[in-house]
């Protein structure tokens, strides 16, 4: 399973931008000069020729924060082409939100260091101003830990989707201002070409979405408590249902429940059985409500399916699976696809009462001599480590999920023990 990881991605990134002005630069030698211009820290230019270090900087750093966002509201589409390319909207969903916290350093660094023209006002100086600080806010408020927490879902997502007018008011500011890019062609029709994506894309996010990719409606068949706060929910489609395959997950919104809120959880179910089934943990003010708040009859929309972590995309014959607590669902509906794969499962919980799915998972061992478990109680045993899952003698895959303390942790002890990156594949958690 090839794709584009975030270590690959981000130096990508930097080095196409780079390569685009360091041609132009070279090739460069028109006239714009600093008739009378300001800085932030560092005075007044004064006729001053555009090789100052100053415009140069403060340019290369708003050019950046143009196409960073761009990729990232054409992230932002879900579409599959653009899902496929990193590896799952997990994986894509990661690097979005992390490339929003880099564009908005960036935009702080070209705020500090471009000049700005005080020969004439034009409207794009204000309104590259109020941009600034419009997209400075709307990015803490997303990323930043102590608000994402406060912040109901539904008023996290509205704020996010405001950025897109933020950015087109960013662009519009840079259309008119004067400016060095303007002078060179390569960085010219990157930057802008980029705008244009990354405005379109938004557009599509934002009113058109809805009207391409329609959800699909189920009504609940099933609310069961399985203990340990871990409810499970069978659903029955009222139409052609949706095509996914195990391992997957899907948005799912339950309009008894909250009409705002559309929340993604993997599918625990096979896709041949007549139903499909979630299984939740209460790990938050949402699924808290589920196993009180959602009953049978109840109206669900599902949107998906979205990931590759699954039998279609991982294909090794001998594999390792290393779930952690609610991260034991993905392989639920893998576990119908054992076929002649060595599989062996460890299930990391916190004590035996946790694995509510054993009776479920010893069924399939009953079945299948090739697959064998582990239910690790960390009570009992400690911490699972690398090594305890490490197989030396094959070319396993070892496929991740869980909370992200254990995946690094078991990450780093198979890298140092040989294993190549390549063979290890991990199902993101956490979205916001």
């Amino acid at each position: 399973m090839k794709f584009l990881k975030q270590e690959i991605y981000f130096p990508i990134i930097v080095l196409i931008h780079l390569g685009f002005w360091a041609i132009d630069l070279y090739m460069y030698d028109g006239s714009f000069v600093e008739v009378s211009s300001s800085t932030l820290f560092f005075g007044e230019l004064n006729q001053v020729k555009w090789s100052n270090i100053h415009r140069i900087l403060g340019e290369i750093f708003s050019s950046w924060v143009v196409t960073v966002f761009a990729f990232n509201f054409l992230m932002a589409t879900r579409a599959r082409w653009v899902e496929r390319i990193f590896g799952g909207l997990d994986k894509m969903y990661l690097i979005h939100r992390r490339s929003g916290v880099i564009a908005v350093t960036l935009l702080i660094a070209h705020f500090i260091t471009v000049p700005r023209d005080l020969t004439e006002f034009t409207l794009g100086k204000p309104l590259g101003f109020y941009a600034f600080v419009l997209i400075l806010i709307g990015v803490v408020l997303s990323a930043a830990p102590v608000f994402k927490k406060k912040l109901p879902y539904h008023k996290w997502i509205n704020i996010h989707r405001l950025m897109g007018i933020f950015y087109v008011m960013g662009v519009v500011h840079g259309l008119m201002v004067n400016s060095l890019i303007r002078e060179l062609p390569i960085t010219r029709i990157y930057v802008f070409g980029m705008s244009a994506v990354g405005i379109v894309a938004w557009v599509y996010r934002a009113f058109l979405f809805r009207i391409v990719n329609p959800t699909m409606e189920y009504v609940v068949t099933g609310n069961v408590a399985k203990g340990n706060g871990i409810t499970e929910i069978e659903l029955q489609s009222q139409g052609s249902g949706m095509k996914y395959h195990a391992g997957q997950f899907a948005f799912f919104k339950f309009p008894d429940l909250n009409k705002k809120e559309q929340h993604p959880f993997t599918i625990s179910s096979h896709p041949d059985a007549e139903t499909i089934r979630v299984t939740v943990k209460d790990l938050g003010d949402y699924t808290n409500k589920m196993a009180d708040s959602i009953s049978v009859g109840d109206k669900a929309l599902v949107e998906g399916p979205y990931g590759q972590f699954s039998s279609e995309f991982i294909t090794e014959e001998s594999q390792v699976w290393v779930a952690g607590g609610i991260g034991i669902t993905p392989f639920l509906a893998l576990l119908h696809e054992l076929g002649d794969k060595q599989v062996h499962l460890f299930w990391c919980v916190s004590n035996q009462t946790e694995a509510v799915y054993t009776h479920e998972i010893q069924e399939y061992a009953d079945r299948h001599k090739n697959f064998t478990y582990t239910v690790w109680s960390s009570s009992e045993r400690g911490f699972i480590s690398a090594q305890d899952i490490y197989k030396p003698q094959t070319k396993s895959a070892y496929m991740l999920c869980g909370p992200a303390a254990l995946k690094t942790s078991i990450r780093k002890g198979l890298i140092k023990l040989g294993v190549s990156k390549g063979l290890i594949y991990e199902e993101e958690f956490a979205f916001r």
